[in-house]
């Protein structure tokens, strides 16, 4: 923290509620909001009220024809409503091949053409944006990425799963490199059923789905780079196959599995984290075919789903019940099924000042 005197603290504090859009136009009045806006203390400070802020969040979806690509950002409402929608550009002229993962209001993208695979960090809030370097040891195509912050280095990590067990690496922002997660973190003999996923990050750790003789949850710190176990739930009766969708998510700072088949969806969260007796049942709904995946919690108990089934273009807000037209929340109409247009996964976001090119 720099030194500030008394006014300053007292001003931090009441413009650390103002919205990004507003803090932008701030930063062009005088040298002196410009600087205090952009130090890392404030935007900190700023960051850790609106990620405890309900009404900060935003919902972020991609869509586009072939080249022509763009974003729409709309604020989450705690009505069954999605309001307030802009339109983005894209960080890039290259074409978006893949949203993997957000953090903080940064978002960890996959452009394209070709290999090797290259990678953007980007923040819809700010517009800022980097090209990462591209991998250093592996170029396989069945993997799953996790973007973290690294309280100890106080940096953002990218870390890379390798399905095929082959390579996991790890980008710490600072260094500007990939490097390779040596085998003598403690890592175990397992399957790795992630394939695709966004890896769940909460208490400064990357979590992902496998199976070792039965499901297992496995956890890597982002700091030590070591690997753990997490208890997985046992419940009698409780039946998962190997022909079941599975995944692993945060929802309200939980650390939560789900399991869904054309059935039946499961949502279970480990209250206390590390504690194998405190996983909760937050709900199971009839699927009717959807294939739902968590996205957030709201403080009334109430989950946002993305429904799989059309690559994440519908969302659904659910407490108990089923799917239907009347707790789908996008699209808002059919007139919003528009031939020809891609829309992919929607990701709720946090707005931020975190600036992607420094991670301040």
């Amino acid at each position: 923290m720099g030194t500030h005197n008394i006014q300053e603290e007292i001003i931090m504090d009441i413009i650390s509620r103002l919205p990004v859009k507003s803090l932008l136009r701030f930063k062009c009045v005088s040298e002196f909001w410009n600087t205090l806006i952009s130090e890392p203390y404030f935007k900190k400070k700023h960051l850790k009220f609106h990620a405890n802020n309900q009404n900060s969040q935003k919902l972020l979806f991609g869509q586009g024809i072939n080249r022509n690509f763009y974003f729409l950002s709309s604020s989450l409402s705690p009505v069954h409503i999605v309001k307030d929608i802009q339109r983005l550009d894209s960080p890039t002229q290259l074409a978006i091949f893949k949203i993997h993962c957000c953090c903080d209001g940064l978002f960890f993208m996959e452009i394209w053409p070709g290999k090797p695979y290259r990678f953007l960090l980007w923040n819809p809030s700010t517009r800022e944006s980097i090209i990462l370097p591209h991998l250093e040891f592996s170029d396989e195509e069945l993997y799953a990425y996790g973007l973290g912050y690294d309280s100890t280095t106080d940096d953002y990590k990218v870390v890379k799963i390798d399905i095929n067990d082959q390579v996991d690496e790890i980008l710490a922002l600072k260094s500007g490199s990939w490097k390779r997660i040596h085998e003598t973190s403690g890592r175990v003999d397992y399957y790795r059923r992630c394939e695709g996923e966004c890896l769940a990050f909460v208490h400064g750790a990357f979590h992902w789905y496998g199976y070792s003789g039965g499901q297992i949850v496995v956890s890597l710190n982002i700091s030590s780079e070591k690997y753990e176990i997490i208890p997985f739930l046992e419940i009698s009766g409780l039946q998962i196959s190997s022909e079941d969708e599975l995944g692993v998510s945060v929802l309200g700072g939980m650390l939560c599995v789900y399991f869904s088949n054309e059935i039946i969806f499961n949502l279970w969260a480990m209250k206390i984290y590390g504690v194998k007796e405190s996983w909760t049942n937050l709900f199971t709904i009839p699927t009717n075919g959807q294939h739902p995946t968590p996205m957030y919690r709201f403080s009334n108990g109430e989950v946002l789903l993305n429904d799989m089934k059309y690559s994440g273009r519908d969302v659904y807000r659910i407490s108990d019940g089923s799917f239907g037209l009347s707790n789908r929340i996008w699209p808002l109409n059919s007139d919003d099924d528009i031939d020809g247009v891609m829309t992919y996964i929607g990701i709720v976001y946090t707005e931020s000042l975190i600036n992607p090119t420094l991670g301040h």
